[in-house]
């Protein structure tokens, strides 16, 4: 007996309607599929009734082919498209999943009809919410059919669903306090890069985002992904075992999201659930910002590789702690690898205690992930590494870098710009002193007491 798995999952896009980015991905599929023949008798008495239907979307090769190998299993895969094929489509045509229906919630309001603005993110939020009753039912349904509920994890764009999703989860802490929640940001695109421009248009994004760290301080752990402008060109160019496309939005969300879901993987295994996962890496209770790195994938006769930064291009200091997740069937590379991890943490001043590492299989790729592998053995599975690390004093440095930012903006900038509807000049003075707050509760000196009297954990293997 087979078992499907639905992902308890609620994918949101900004649209007027669904077809304009979930694609040729609708609310029913082929495990909630409807009747084949949706017309039947459409006369009324004497008269007759006139349809009229929006013409279909035509599904992507890949879909198609999918559906053919699935219909004649002697249909061998066919090869995958080139990036190109796909940058002006929709992300749903590369995807593998069925989603359950209550997944899909298409917010339909327009984010190209004028600026944005914070208050117009979260009266979307509202809306939704109240015509849908989202968080009453779909939300809640979800909820109430978990057998053990660990907490939430929820992804999502700063810029453009900034404001809704800090409005979310406002929600959520009101019912459900005592769970953990882990946040994944992807950040706007002047993040990370010295930015001495107080037009508005430029500080919008960056004031979205340290809107979205402030409010993000109370959850268990927040792990902000840079945006691809700045990192996607310097890995291309540093990166020998991988030559991909850096304005392919295709390619780099594939090298992201292969991380974390190798970092986070001991939360799907049951090996530790999202509160233990925070303990161990916000051991102090001071730093809840996290940062993103890895290698993939490690070349067998390289296997010190240097982990790539997704986060921020700054590590200063001492890191504070660590989770590593090796991705490797030969045990003796994982060993090497480990080896090399455990001496750079060693240079990084990080204590043997809190150092947090696990072994899984090969990270496996579908035929949907990206050929970008020079090595054709790398296209079935690929040997990596994915580390989320506590690097207190380059987050308190980031911190700081925000607030003085915002501080500056208050007295240059245009703060009677539409995009501002909803806040007042108070609410910027406070969001500055709340940013230096945060930064300098941030412990930037490692204490080699307060090491040794953190929880030691001990390596453990796991071989899926």
């Amino acid at each position: 007996m087979s078992t499907t798995i639905f992902p308890s999952a609620k994918a949101k896009d900004p649209t007027r309607s669904i077809r304009d980015n979930f694609g040729t991905l609708s609310k029913l599929n082929d495990l909630y599929a409807p009747p084949d023949d949706l017309t039947g008798d459409l006369s009324f008495g004497t008269r007759v009734v006139e349809e009229i239907r929006q013409p279909l979307i035509e599904p992507s090769e890949y879909q198609k082919n999918l559906d053919e190998d699935e219909d004649s299993p002697d249909t061998p895969p066919k090869e995958d498209q080139p990036a190109a094929a796909i940058q002006d489509r929709y992300w749903s045509d590369y995807n593998r999943v069925f989603y359950h229906p209550r997944t899909i919630q298409p917010v339909n309001w327009g984010f190209t009809e004028g600026p944005l603005s914070w208050e117009a993110g979260q009266a979307a939020f509202r809306t939704l919410n109240e015509e849908t009753s989202l968080m009453e039912e779909s939300f809640r349904s979800f909820v109430e059919e978990c057998d053990w509920l660990q907490g939430f994890q929820i992804s999502f764009d700063t810029l453009l669903f900034g404001a809704f999703t800090l409005s979310l989860l406002e929600t959520v802490k009101d019912e459900y306090a005592k769970k953990s929640v882990l946040a994944i940001p992807s950040l706007s695109p002047g993040t990370g890069k010295t930015v001495t421009d107080f037009d508005t248009a430029k500080a919008f994004p960056l004031i979205t985002d340290a809107l979205v760290a402030r409010e993000n301080a109370s959850l268990s752990l927040m792990v902000p992904i840079a945006h691809i402008s700045t990192w996607a060109s310097n890995l291309a160019a540093v990166s020998g075992d991988i030559k991909f496309d850096p304005s392919s939005l295709y390619h780099t969300a594939a090298i992201v999201s292969a991380h974390f879901e190798s970092a986070t993987l001991p939360l799907r295994t049951g090996s530790q659930d999202i509160h233990e996962f925070a303990s161990k890496l916000n051991w102090r209770n001071d730093n809840p910002f996290m940062c993103l790195q890895g290698a993939l994938p490690v070349s067998t006769n390289l296997p010190q590789v240097s982990p790539y930064n997704f986060t921020s291009p700054l590590e200063l200091g001492a890191i504070a702690a660590q989770s590593t997740v090796i991705r490797c069937d030969d045990s003796q590379l994982a060993d090497s690898i480990a080896h090399s991890i455990k001496l750079r943490c060693s240079e990084a001043d990080l204590h043997q205690s809190l150092l947090h590492l696990s072994t899984y299989s090969s990270y496996p790729l579908p035929s949907s992930y990206p050929k970008f592998f020079k090595e054709p053995r790398d296209h079935q599975k690929a040997v990596m590494y994915s580390s989320v690390v506590s690097r207190p004093t380059s987050t308190a440095t980031t911190l700081q870098a925000y607030s003085s930012y915002v501080k500056e903006y208050t007295q240059r900038g245009e703060l009677n710009h539409e995009c501002w509807k909803g806040l007042e000049k108070d609410d910027f003075i406070e969001l500055a002193e709340d940013l230096t707050r945060l930064s300098d509760s941030i412990s930037v000196e490692m204490d080699s007491k307060d090491a040794d009297d953190s929880a030691p954990d001990e390596e453990y293997e796991v071989d899926l």
